[in-house]
């Protein structure tokens, strides 16, 4: 379910994606269907599936194990019954049945101990006679407990990393020539700090018995969304834009650790975890290396790494060839072929869901050798790989009829015939003449054998072949520009490009295929990823540089409208209101919005998208603009990706959450004796980034950074107090005015949201209003006409830096011009109320999304199922009259006041302006003991404890009295608050403060004001 900040800068929206408040149970449905409902994964009910393999015996099948170098994380991460039975009974240890992400999670033990513990708890003497479908409750709740405690955070693992050549500003930027794409292209660079990542600091290369990693010695890059391992060819496409960034060392890392790779495997692994061990993807380390050299010129390292090269091209020749007979003569062609047979570990319960109906094993592991070899490709899934059921109109693409294995492909085979004309260049590069000669001829051989298996002269263009039916499959697919990519085709003949291009045309007569944000992979649409309508930036890459190097004129002259086409799609989406500030890993040709399909939800600001964007607008910068390009009509609804946490991590970070509160309670309760700190576990659940989202008064507006005065309007106060004396010790305003002290007593909750300065400013003024009103006779009034909105005073006081915080000076001066009504989230009522829900929302598991996301809401006008909140002046649907009438009925202020930057001497003041006007709005410094909470005691008074850490932005209340309470020999002044964080902190919501201090500067920065009554 998507929900939707409103108050990013200058009231820009954007999105936020989440496991939402209505839990896991239903949610998970939901998410299920609408992630599988249009395949055949579909998974109807929540709770146990059927991905149980049913005690079939993996060795009996005569299948090689994946992770034979790990057998114990094998019996965990790859094919033993921990996996099974976590992913059959997986309602209590995976959200929404995501394989991912048990297999990513770390041990916090040894592999051995954790296997022998599983045995123990579950008497497991002999594997393959523990049925997994046949385990009793009792022995589930034990399972989710045996997770909980020997299974860490898989986000968790990775160390986070600023690559060292990483530069805000790259030189090669200044190449382009657009202002807005070098700014965009600046944006972007920001994104390689959050993809670089380290190994664990518990994990090196002497034996890995805690993690699915596979240990790399120099940083890396994350493929991004939820791969959290370095992807093989996705890494190729990051590193176009590395050099695009300047980032030539990191490049060099990245070559270096797949050297590591394939010296200790043969090949490098389609992704860096033990599950993809028996599987590659299309091989790129020959092109990364060519690219880096061409970058740097560095001859010795490239001496260093040839052998290494000719290792990873042996592992094609050898394991990935197939023998064709082509015009009576038998050549050899390259093909995707995983060494494996048994169901993906990352997409385990997909994969065994598949072939349920499925009775004969030895059938079920052709259909996972096929699975796992189309996922070798990449392209993972297509109906590239897929026998058309010809009698099925509905669902003609499924995955039951994978056929990988009996396709060549044409862009491996031109991967591979481009690897023999690199290798033949490079090995010239540092002398070798007689290996540049072998590989150069190599390359002339294989480029005729490449033309007449795959080139149909007539139609001008490459395609697949087929050996079962012995037929070229002639569809078109973006692979189709890798010969052009790879050069392997005669170089001499300037119009083969020019001749493809043409043949995509007769392809594309609907005129989808070539479309205005980019050419699509396919002209098919079979409902999987890698098909019509979406476009990738891997293939959009190969097909403009393919066409570029032809060297004609009209090829370049597409090539630029190609690219530009690609940018601006992709711009659209970045500055859209509902998905803006994000790079997707694939659009759609039909609409240019987020792509779909597929076996997960879409993905954001991943590393190919990056690179290809950053490598375009430097390859292209000068001719590429943005102009006057706006942002796209995302419906965000409709493009889910998944949340960062979920429900066994959360329990987990629940538990060590709790404990360190704990300890922080204890060192407060020993260092003071005022006030007793206890729990409050919405807030000890939150990071410390979170709870600073709650503090949004920005400095300096409290405390010793201003010593001026600065009073935006003096009043005439009115004073019946003569003197200081004549001040009660004890005053509550609810006492004083009881027809309003509804109103004053109202508990708001700001939510994970820094508009506490709008909050309170509205909430005083609320209170004023009517305390004004009886002072002239007139009747209160406790309707949603009633309340000052908040939310309309954090979206347009100027100045406001929405839910990132503001100034409640600047909200006190805008209420001279506009206020309109609106309530808290309670009421939900008023012409502009609160849509943000609160802190606290019931349950721990209904508590999820404060861990995962930056703001929720609530009510019919602020749910995402109808109309999101905005930016502009007008009142909710439903409200009885305009925004303009709303201005002029609701009363705004004449006067204003506010006390910035002293220390001492406002006391007394606070006091008689509190008593003959009402409630005041106070700021003050927030310090880290403050995010706990006080027990829900009236004798608690704040204050700061010794030690407590001071917090960067500060916090606004409502001050609504005063009074006195004794403290051993001392008797203690305070100041009696209405917080803004719900009514399960404190006293119900508020709180006492000590008085005449100064406490963390509250006396410091004050601000009250006249309705105009």
């Amino acid at each position: 379910m998507a929900y939707f900040s409103p108050f990013p800068p200058i009231c820009l929206f954007h999105l936020n994606f989440i496991f939402q408040l209505l839990g896991p149970v239903f949610c998970a449905t939901v998410y299920l269907k609408k992630q599988y409902g249009e395949n055949e994964f579909s998974i109807e009910s929540w709770g146990k599936t059927n991905c149980s393999l049913n005690g079939i015996d993996i060795a009996a099948l005569g299948i090689g194990r994946p992770c034979e170098e790990w057998p114990d994380l094998a019996t965990i991460f790859c094919d033993g019954k921990i996996l099974e039975a976590v992913n059959y009974w997986g309602e209590r240890m995976l959200f929404m049945r995501v394989s991912k992400h048990f297999v990513d999670r770390p041990l916090l033990k040894d592999a051995k101990k954790v296997i022998d513990e599983f045995k123990t708890l579950f008497d497991v003497t002999e594997w393959n006679k523990f049925v997994v479908s046949e385990m009793s409750e009792a022995q589930v709740d034990k399972l989710a407990k045996f997770v909980q405690q020997n299974f860490g955070m898989a986000d968790g693992a990775l160390t986070e990393h600023v690559p060292e050549d990483w530069v805000e500003s790259p030189q090669k930027f200044k190449e382009i020539k657009d202002e807005k794409l070098r700014k965009w292209a600046t944006e972007l660079n920001k994104m390689w700090k959050e993809l670089s990542k380290k190994m664990p600091k518990d994990m090196d290369n002497n034996g890995n018995q805690r993690h699915s990693l596979i240990y790399l010695s120099n940083p890396f890059f994350v493929s991004g969304g939820r791969f959290r391992e370095f992807r093989y060819w996705d890494s190729y496409w990051m590193a176009r834009g590395l050099i695009a960034s300047g980032m030539t060392k990191s490049v060099k890392n990245m070559c270096r650790n797949f050297a590591e790779m394939v010296n200790r495997f043969g090949f490098v692994p389609a992704g860096g975890r033990i599950y993809y061990n028996k599987r590659s993807q299309p091989p790129f380390l020959t092109f990364l290396v060519y690219d880096y050299f061409a970058a740097t010129g560095d001859i010795e390292f490239l001496k260093e790494i040839m052998p290494t090269l000719e290792k990873e091209l042996n592992f094609w020749q050898t394991n990935r060839s197939i023998q064709i007979k082509v015009n009576g003569k038998t050549k050899t062609f390259y093909q995707y072929r995983a060494d494996t047979k048994l169901p993906r570990p990352e997409v385990f319960c997909q994969d065994v869901e598949l072939v349920k109906e499925i009775a004969d094993p030895m059938e079920k592991a052709k259909i996972w050798h096929e699975i796992a070899s189309a996922s070798e490709s990449g392209w993972d899934f297509s109906s590239r790989w897929i026998r058309k059921n010809e009698t099925d109109t509905e669902k003609p693409w499924k995955l039951k009829n994978l056929m990988t294995t009996k396709i060549v492909p044409v862009d491996l085979n031109a991967l591979i015939c481009g690897n023999f004309e690199k290798m033949a260049h490079m090995y010239l590069q540092i002398g070798n003449k007689v290996k540049s000669r072998e590989y150069h001829a190599k390359y002339q051989l294989f480029l005729e054998d490449f033309k007449s298996l795959f080139y149909k002269k007539e139609h001008g263009i490459w395609y697949d072949f087929n050996f079962e039916s012995g037929t070229p499959n002639e569809a078109y697919y973006g692979s189709a520009a890798v010969p052009l990519f790879t050069r392997c085709y005669d170089t001499i003949d300037l119009s083969a490009a020019v001749r493809m291009f043409d043949r995509m045309g007769h392809f594309d007569n609907d005129k989808k295929l070539i479309s205005p944000f980019g050419v699509s992979t396919s002209q098919i649409n079979s409902s999987q990823q890698w098909d019509f309508p979406n476009i990738f930036p891997s293939t959009q890459l190969m097909l403009i540089e393919g066409l570029r190097k032809s060297g004609t004129k009209r090829m370049k002259d597409k090539v630029k409208e190609l690219a530009q086409n690609w940018v601006s799609a992709n711009f659209k989406l970045f500055n859209s209101k509902n998905c803006g500030a994000k790079v997707w890993e694939k659009i759609t040709a039909n609409e240019g919005l987020p792509g779909r399909g597929g076996e997960y939800n879409a993905q954001i600001n991943v590393g190919t998208a990056i690179g290809v964007l950053l490598d375009t607008f430097v390859t292209y910068g000068g001719e590429l603009t943005l102009g006057k390009i706006d942002g796209s009509n995302c419906e965000q609804k409709d493009f889910e990706i998944e949340p960062r946490k979920f429900p066994n991590e959360v329990s987990e970070y629940r538990s060590k959450q709790l404990a360190a509160a704990q300890k922080k309670v204890d060192t407060i309760n020993k260092s003071q004796k005022y006030w007793k700190a206890v729990i409050y576990e919405p807030f000890a659940l939150l990071t410390d980034a979170e709870l600073k989202k709650l503090d949004g008064v920005f400095p300096p507006i409290y405390g010793p950074q201003n010593q001026q005065l600065k009073t935006l309007e003096t009043l005439n106060i009115e004073t019946q107090y003569s003197n200081d004396n004549d001040l009660p010790r004890q005053f509550d305003a609810r006492k004083k005015w009881p027809d309003c002290a509804d109103i004053i007593s109202t508990i708001t909750d700001q939510g994970l949201c820094g508009c506490c300065w709008a909050v309170a400013s509205a909430s005083t003024l609320t209170d004023r209003i009517c305390i004004a009103r009886l002072k002239k006779g007139q009747k209160t009034s406790h309707y949603g006409g009633s309340y000052i909105s908040a939310q309309f005073t954090c979206e347009f006081t100027p100045g406001s830096d929405g839910c990132k915080g503001g100034w409640p000076s600047m909200a006190w001066k805008f209420f001279h011009k506009e206020t309109v009504s609106g309530t808290n989230y309670e009421m939900y009522d008023g012409c502009r109320p609160w849509t943000i829900d609160p802190i606290f929302a019931g349950t721990f598991f209904e508590r999820l999304p404060i861990l995962t996301m930056e703001y929720l809401f609530v009510g019919p006008e602020a749910s995402w199922k109808t109309k999101r909140p905005n930016c502009k002046k007008e009142c909710r649907i439903g409200w009885h009259q305009t925004v303009e009438n709303e201005m002029v009925d609701t009363p705004t202020v004449i006067g204003h006041e506010c006390w910035i930057g002293w220390h001492f001497g406002n006391e007394q003041k606070m006091m008689r302006e509190i008593m003959v006007n009402g409630s005041i709005t106070a700021s003050y410094a927030v310090y880290d003991d403050f995010q706990i909470t006080m027990a829900a005691d009236i004798n608690q008074i704040y204050v700061r404890s010794p030690n407590s850490r001071k917090e960067e932005n500060g916090h606004s209340v409502k001050i609504i009295g005063w009074g006195e309470e004794k403290r051993g020999n001392e008797m203690v002044k305070y100041w009696l608050i209405v917080n803004s964080r719900g009514k399960g902190w404190g006293m119900n919501g508020l709180f006492k403060m000590r008085r005449g201090v100064n406490e963390v500067d509250i006396e410091g920065d004050v601000c009250f004001g006249t309705p105009a009554i």
